[in-house]
């Protein structure tokens, strides 16, 4: 099974992700680097967008259609979610799996993450209701049917955890992040949040530990079955939201992400083309048998 990591605020290219138009020409980042995406906030894009493996949902429903007669000679129904990879992302994720936040986001969603569209829900609720795979010597056949569908689809059946961005971190760092998370702050004290974090930096900001209790964004449910947000979270998602503009952390904390990604991609250039190649070819594999085969 697959498991995310998500990394950031929010030739071939992901969907929905930036990339160089027609007549466009790929930005240079220094020795012969190109830099194959286009610096865009809105999108959180950032270089990395153009070297990430293909969407997990789309590889799990590719790899089970191509298991589907082993799975039918040995007599099991279970199956994965149906994935259409024509249909419009989340409005809370970008094409490369980064979580967005932004004043029209937190106006809709707060803090809450919108189901993916792409994804059939019916059969969602179908696998969380089912115990067939609880069975030992039953789950071990449908693994094995799908570990050599993924093999004959140039998949890597060693890559249980999908990674999303470059291994960089020295945002945090940024001094230009550092004076504007303090500005954020300033901004945010109005609200009289008791346990408001020092920065709103992804994956540490808001919502705090006590607004995820609060709002039932810990509960443990299927995601489907996570309350709306309520009017409270909403405005203070839509205030947190002005905040990280008007201090100008945004921007701040986007350029700071971009440049660091800039300087891994010119380091790592050679081992990351391989790697973009690689996942092109699998990404147009998975579709394929999606067109040929999906439902």
């Amino acid at each position: 099974m697959s498991i995310l990591l998500l990394a950031g605020c929010s030739a071939q290219v992901p969907d929905g992700q930036s990339a160089p138009t027609s007549g466009e020409r790929p930005a240079e980042a220094g020795g012969g680097v190109q830099v194959l995406v286009q610096k865009d906030i809105s999108t959180w894009a950032l270089p990395s967008d153009a070297y990430n493996p293909p969407p997990f949902a789309l590889e799990d429903y590719a790899v089970d259609l191509q298991a589907e007669p082993c799975l039918e000679a040995a007599g099991i129904t279970f199956r994965m979610v149906r994935f259409d990879p024509s249909g419009p992302a989340p409005k809370t994720m970008n094409g490369s799996q980064r979580r967005l936040f932004n004043q029209e986001i937190a106006a809709e969603f707060g803090y809450h993450e919108q189901l993916d569209p792409r994804v059939r829900m019916e059969d969602r609720t179908r696998n969380n209701a089912s115990d067939e795979l609880n069975d030992p010597q039953t789950w071990e056949t449908w693994n094995n049917c799908r570990q050599q569908a993924l093999q004959d689809l140039g998949g890597d059946p060693n890559q249980d955890v999908f990674s999303f961005g470059f291994p960089v971190d020295s945002a945090d760092r940024d001094p230009a992040v550092k004076e504007a998370a303090v500005r954020w702050r300033e901004c945010m004290e109005p609200l009289g949040i008791p346990d408001l974090p020092p920065d709103a930096t992804p994956l540490t900001g808001l919502p705090t530990d006590s607004q995820y209790s609060e709002w039932g964004l810990n509960q443990d449910v299927a995601p489907w079955e996570i309350p709306p947000p309520s009017a409270e979270e909403i405005k203070v998602a839509v205030y947190d939201a002005q905040c990280r503009d008007s201090s100008g952390w945004s921007q701040a904390r986007y350029d700071a992400e971009w440049d660091a990604e800039v300087s891994y991609l010119t380091k790592h250039y050679r081992q990351l083309e391989a790697s973009r190649q690689k996942y092109e070819a699998q990404k147009e594999a998975y579709l394929k048998i999606v067109q040929e085969r999906g439902q």
